[in-house]
C-alpha cells in the first residue's frame, strides 16, 4: 500500500468527518495529480480492515482493466462486476463494477461502501442505488463535479487541492499556452447548434473544420511543439483523420483513434505512442477522460466547446507528472483557453441543487479574468501581464482590434505600430521564402505566391522583389515543405 501525502490524508479525514456528522452521500473533488485511485484504495482498505467489502463503479467499460490494475497493485483482493469478464465473491476486497453491468444485473447486496468514479457522469443506475440502499455510504469521486442539480443526490463536498496548489508544489507540471485570435473563432460557430449544453457534433465539424480559421494546425505544431508527444482533441472523426493526413504528409508519425476503433487496433496504437513510435495520436471524445499516458507533453485543442468540465478534462491528459517533463505545451485552435481559462484557473464551485434541468453549469468569467494572446508570439498571458514569458517583449497598452492571420497563431490587433510590425513580418517571410527558392535554385519570384498563400491573399508590394533575400529560419523551411508536401499530395489525388 502507497505511503499517503499529507493531503491526501486530510481529504480522507474531511470525508471521515462528513460521515460522523451523518452525511451519508458525499463528493471528493480530486482534481487530475490528486491520487484519487490511491485515496479510494486506502478508503476500502480502512473498510475491509473493518469486515466491510467496497464497490467501485465506473461509467466506462474500458475503465474496468485500469482500476483493476491499480487496486492489485495497491496490495488489495479485487473482483470484477462487467460483462462476461464477471468474476468475484464474498471474499474480495472491493469489486470494480461498470455502470453498464449493474443497470443490467443489478449490485452484490452485502458491500458496505460505494465508490462512483466521475460522479458528474451520473446514471440513473447509480441514483437507483442510492435509492435503494439509503443506509450505506456513497463516495462520489470527480475532478470537475459540474453536473447541475449534483447536490440533489449528494449533500457534502470535500474540496481537494486546487490545480494551482498542485502545479505550485510539483504534483502536476505547468502549462504554457498558444492560442488562435478567439473572435475568428467565435464568428466561426457562431451558427452552430447547442445540444445538451455543447455543440452539436455535427455543426460543429462543419463550421470548425477550416484551417483558415484556426490556423495551421500542423505549421503550428512543427514550430511550437517542440516535437513532444501530442495528443489532439477533434470536433469530429472526420476532422480528426483530416488533421492526420496533415500530419501523414508533413512526415509526422501520428494515429487518429475513435470510438469505433476495436480494442486490439487501439492498444497496438496507445503502446506505439508510449514507445514514440507514434508522436501525435488524434482523436474526438476518446482521450478525454481515463487515457492515463503522463509521457504526452503537448495537447492541441482542436475542438470549441461550452463545457468547461470537458476543457479541464482534456487539458488533464498532459499536465501529470513524469520522467523528464517539465511542462505542457497547450495549442489552442478552439478558443477554449479565453472561453475557459488554464487549469491553474479552475475553481471548484459548490454542488448545484437546482430541482430542474439537466447538463453541466456553467459560471460566465468576467472579461478581466480572461486570458489574452502576445501579439508578438500568440503566446497566453494574463490579462494584467505585461511583458510575455515566452518572447520577452511587452505587450502594447492599448487595446485594437482583432488582426486575423490565416495559418498562424496568432496576434490582437495591428493598428499604428503594430501594423508596421505586421508588415515587416511580411517582408521578412517574402525574403526568407525568397532566400529559400534560391538556395534550391529554384524561382524566387515563387516568393510573392507563398506570401500570399501564407497571409490569406497578401500581395507583396512589386519593389520587394528588388530586395535581397535572407536566410530562411527553420520554421519557415518547415513551412515550405510542409506546404509542398501538401501541394504534391493534393495533385496525385487529381490523377
Amino acid at each position: 500500500m502507497f505511503t499517503l501525502y499529507p493531503h491526501q490524508e486530510q481529504v480522507i479525514e474531511e470525508l471521515r468527518e462528513g460521515i460522523r456528522q451523518g452525511h451519508k452521500r458525499q463528493v471528493l473533488a480530486a482534481a487530475t495529480g490528486f491520487g484519487k485511485t490511491v485515496v479510494a484504495a486506502h478508503l476500502a482498505l480502512s473498510a475491509v480492515q473493518k469486515g466491510k467489502r467496497v464497490l467501485f463503479i465506473v461509467d466506462r467499460i474500458e475503465l474496468v482493466s485500469q482500476a483493476v490494475r491499480t487496486f492489485s497493485a495497491l496490495g488489495l483482493q479485487v473482483g470484477v462486476l462487467q460483462g462476461e469478464n464477471t468474476n468475484y465473491s464474498e471474499t474480495d476486497d472491493i469489486i470494480v463494477a461498470s455502470i453498464q453491468t449493474i443497470r443490467t444485473r443489478s449490485a452484490p447486496d452485502w458491500v458496505r461502501l460505494i465508490i462512483i468514479d466521475e460522479c458528474h457522469i451520473l446514471h440513473r443506475a447509480h441514483i437507483r442505488l442510492m435509492e435503494r440502499w439509503t443506509a450505506i455510504p456513497f463516495i462520489g469521486l470527480s475532478a470537475t463535479p459540474l453536473r447541475k442539480g449534483l447536490g440533489r443526490y449528494f449533500t457534502n463536498l470535500v474540496r481537494g487541492p486546487s490545480i494551482r496548489w498542485l502545479t505550485e508544489n510539483g504534483f502536476l507540471v505547468p502549462v504554457r499556452g498558444f492560442a488562435p485570435a478567439s473572435d475568428a473563432v467565435a464568428d466561426a460557430i457562431k451558427g452552430v447548434k447547442v445540444r445538451g449544453g455543447d455543440y452539436v457534433e455535427a455543426d460543429l465539424g462543419q463550421a470548425i473544420n477550416q484551417k483558415e480559421l484556426v490556423g495551421d494546425i500542423v505549421s503550428t505544431w512543427q514550430e511550437r511543439g517542440e516535437d513532444r508527444q501530442t495528443l489532439c482533441f477533434a470536433t469530429s472523426i472526420a476532422h480528426s483523420k483530416a488533421i492526420r493526413d496533415d500530419f501523414e504528409a508533413a512526415g509526422v508519425a501520428v494515429a487518429h483513434i475513435d470510438a469505433y476503433s476495436n480494442a486490439d487496433e487501439r492498444k497496438t496504437i496507445i503502446e506505439g505512442f508510449k514507445t514514440r513510435d507514434i508522436r501525435i495520436l488524434t482523436s474526438v471524445n476518446v482521450l478525454g477522460i481515463g487515457f492515463d499516458v503522463p509521457d504526452a507533453a503537448c495537447l492541441i485543442l482542436a475542438r470549441p466547446t461550452m463545457s468547461e468540465a470537458l476543457h479541464i478534462q482534456q487539458m488533464g491528459r498532459g499536465i501529470r507528472t513524469a520522467e523528464g517533463k517539465t511542462d505542457c505545451i497547450i495549442l489552442d485552435h478552439s478558443g477554449n483557453t479565453h472561453e475557459h481559462g488554464l487549469p491553474i484557473h479552475f475553481e471548484v464551485p459548490d454542488l448545484d441543487t437546482s430541482e430542474k434541468g439537466s447538463g453541466e453549469v456553467r459560471k460566465k468569467r468576467d472579461e478581466k479574468d480572461k486570458l489574452v494572446t502576445c501579439t508578438h508570439c500568440g503566446a497566453l498571458m494574463e490579462r494584467d501581464q505585461l511583458t510575455c514569458m515566452e518572447c520577452g517583449l511587452d505587450r502594447p497598452q492599448r487595446k485594437s482590434k482583432v488582426s486575423y492571420r490565416d495559418g498562424d497563431l496568432v496576434e490582437f490587433g495591428a493598428t499604428g505600430d503594430e501594423a508596421e510590425a505586421a508588415e515587416a513580418e511580411r517582408m521578412s517571410f517574402y525574403l526568407a521564402c525568397k532566400g529559400y527558392q534560391v538556395a534550391k535554385g529554384k524561382n524566387p519570384n515563387a516568393a510573392f505566391f507563398l506570401t500570399r498563400e501564407k497571409f490569406k491573399g497578401f500581395k507583396a508590394p512589386r519593389h520587394w522583389q528588388y530586395l535581397d533575400p535572407i536566410d530562411p529560419s527553420d520554421a519557415v523551411c518547415r513551412w515550405i515543405k510542409s506546404r509542398n508536401i501538401r501541394w504534391a499530395k493534393s495533385q496525385e489525388r487529381k490523377r
